[in-house]
Parts: structure tokens; C-alpha cells; sequence
């Protein structure tokens, strides 16, 4: 049997979006009869059932008892998304992959790790692909993905990668669920109009902007608007999201939601932020008011902001409710340019990265 390994985290710093996009990897290499580990660290433990409920098996490295991987890793931006050394990650990821063996191909989604994990962690006959969104480092890898639509796309990467790496760069490759792909069909020609307004800042939502989008959409004052609210399974501030929708007439909250595809076909437009869920929203020519809540998503909003496919807003630490107020209501008052913002994202995703994907890795197995 095929085998992969991915190295991935989560948490409300960095957020859902590289889990996310390894299960749906994960997921679609299982079609083929792959079978996927995932290697997370023990305070991901939490995690874990998400994962083995698409049918995929978790190993947790154990953190240890004390460290400081701010001195360990001192030239390191995202250092501190590691609890330990990367060192001693790599031993542990070397050490599980000799026990699972054999393995095929080891996938690492992970800011704190670069070439000189993807080194360490290297065995015979053993491949890696590392996903990647930042350019920032260097990669020891047969694949690189970076599924991000970002300025010199092409040549990002060049310094960072051997000229034998295959490079597979772009929303063409983006790691979309199937159920984009499905809805994306059932789509019909939005009219621009603004009835239904889909609002989610992602799985944990650190700056809250949800609560400024609610703020933003009742002071408009249109009690005819309907609007869908997805907040993660664990939000902190689920219990004040709820009172707010139960401010507005026709609101709903939708926790831990398993058919936002659905909801965003349904909606006219969303207000959100960056990550995996920007090319979600552009799969389903979703218009859309967006900002950053971290800095390696600024880019690629940037660039969807250039290519006429969202309105950008900024930082979402610094966006207030009055300036999302204000976009809508510019949106309100200009259908065209809802539809032309919707046509462009349309135009960018085909929803089949996931399949491009799989091929590259199949063709290599």
C-alpha cells in the first residue's frame, strides 16, 4: 500500500488553513488507496479526532516538559509556532516514519521548518513535498506547493529550491474539498444585488473581526438582508457572535459549519479574511470585502485586490466596523461592481487543484 506522512500543526495562532489543506489532500489521495498519517505535536492533541474522522491515522510528538524555542531557533520568525527545536522535531518525524515505514512521500506544512528539517528527515527512497506560502526560506523538496496567487509567482521561489524541485504555484493547484467542485456546478449568474451576506473570519478569528462585520451589517439598517455567520467549533467569542445575530432579523450562526461550499454558492456576498477560504469564495465566484489577521496573507489579498477579484481592506486588527459599513454600502449602491468582483474570482479557481495535485504525486510514486 501507498503510504504518506504529513507533518502539520494547527492552533488559533496559525490558525486552521494548513490542517485543512493536508486533509483534503489526505482525503483525496485515500480515493486512490493512499493511506495518510499525520504527525502533529501533542498540544494539537485536540486535533486528533478531526483527523481520524476522515479516516487517516494521528501520531503526536510529545512536546517537551520545558523549552524555549525562542532562543533555540533566535533567527527564526516563526520559531515560537514550534514548541521545541527543530532539531529535535525532525528526530521525532525521523524517528515515527522509521516505525510507520515504508513511506512514499512525507508532506511538511509548517512555517518553524524548512531545508534543514526536510535534510534531517530524509531516508532512502523517501520523497518530500513541502507546502509553503511564505518564500522566505529554503526547501530540500522533490515538490513545492504554494497554491497562492502573489506578484513574481514564477520566480519566488528560485533561490529557495534546486533547480530539479517541481514547482506547482498558483491557485491552479489550490487544495479545494470536493464539495466546491459540486456546488460550483449548481452555481447560476449572480445579479449583484445584496440579499445574503456570508460571514466568517476562519476557524479561530484573532482579531474578531465577526463581530465588527455584525456591527458593520446592523448599522445599515436594512432588516431585509439575510446573513449566514460560521465561527470555528471552539471560538472564544462564540457566546457574544450569538447575541449579536440575535440582534439581526435574519441571521443565523453556523459552528463548526460542514457545508460552507453550500453557503457560499448561496450568498451574494461574503466578508471575511484571507487563507485557504480566499480560494474557496473565488471557486464559487463568491464576491467578496475582505483583510488580513496575519502577515503571510497580505500578498495574496494584495494581488486579489489587483486582479479585480475582491475589495481589500487592510488589517483586520485595524479595520473598524464604520470602514466595512462603508464598503457595503458602496457595494450596495453599485451592483455591476458586485458581479465584476465575483466574475474575476470566478475566473482565478476551477476548483480541480486538488486533482493536479495528486496526479503530480502519483506520477511519482
Amino acid at each position: 500500500m501507498k503510504r504518506v506522512i504529513f507533518r502539520v500543526d494547527a492552533s488559533v495562532q496559525m490558525g486552521m488553513g494548513h490542517l485543512t489543506r493536508c486533509l483534503t489532500l489526505a482525503n483525496i489521495l485515500a480515493e486512490g488507496g493512499t493511506a495518510s498519517c499525520f504527525l502533529v505535536r501533542s498540544h494539537v492533541a485536540a486535533l486528533a479526532a478531526l483527523v481520524q474522522g476522515n479516516g487517516h491515522a494521528v501520531r503526536l510528538l510529545p512536546d517537551p516538559q520545558w523549552a524555549d524555542p525562542e532562543a533555540a531557533n533566535s533567527d527564526r520568525s516563526y520559531a515560537h509556532w514550534l514548541p521545541t527545536t527543530w532539531q529535535q522535531d525532525a528526530q521525532q518525524t525521523y524517528q515515527a516514519v522509521e516505525e510507520i515505514g515504508p513511506v512514499d512521500w512525507l508532506v511538511v506544512d509548517h512555517y518553524s521548518l524548512d531545508a534543514h528539517w526536510e535534510n534531517a528527515c530524509r531516508r532512502d527512497g523517501l520523497r518530500i513535498l513541502a507546502i509553503d506560502d511564505l518564500a522566505n526560506r529554503p526547501h530540500d523538496c522533490e515538490i513545492l506547493l504554494d497554491q497562492n496567487l502573489v506578484q513574481r509567482m514564477e520566480t519566488r521561489y528560485r533561490d529557495h529550491v534546486s533547480a530539479s524541485c517541481v514547482q506547482l504555484l498558483g491557485p491552479r493547484y489550490a487544495l479545494l474539498r470536493p464539495e466546491f467542485v459540486e456546488q460550483r456546478r449548481l452555481l447560476t449568474s449572480r445579479s449583484g444585488e445584496i440579499g445574503r451576506i456570508l460571514v466568517c473570519f476562519g476557524g479561530s478569528d484573532p482579531t474578531n473581526g465577526t463581530a465588527k462585520a455584525l456591527q458593520a451589517i446592523a448599522s445599515l439598517g436594512v432588516s431585509e438582508i439575510a446573513v449566514d455567520v460560521v465561527i470555528g467549533q471552539s471560538s472564544p467569542h462564540a457566546e457574544s457572535i450569538v447575541q449579536l445575530c440575535g440582534e439581526l432579523p435574519h441571521a443565523q450562526v453556523h459552528r463548526g459549519a460542514n457545508n460552507m461550499a453550500e453557503l457560499m454558492r448561496r450568498a451574494d456576498l461574503s466578508i471575511g479574511a484571507g487563507g485557504g477560504m480566499t480560494w474557496e469564495r473565488c471557486c464559487l465566484g463568491l464576491p467578496a470585502v475582505v483583510v488580513d489577521i496575519a502577515a503571510n496573507q497580505v500578498g495574496a489579498l494584495t494581488a486579489l485586490a489587483d486582479a479585480g477579484a475582491a475589495l481589500y481592506l487592510g488589517s483586520g486588527a485595524s479595520v473598524t466596523a464604520e470602514t466595512l459599513a462603508d464598503a457595503i454600502r458602496s457595494l450596495q449602491a453599485d451592483s455591476a461592481r458586485v458581479k465584476v468582483l465575483g466574475e474575476a474570482a470566478f475566473a482565478l479557481v476551477d476548483g480541480e487543484g486538488s486533482a493536479r495535485v495528486r496526479v503530480e504525486l502519483g506520477s511519482r510514486f
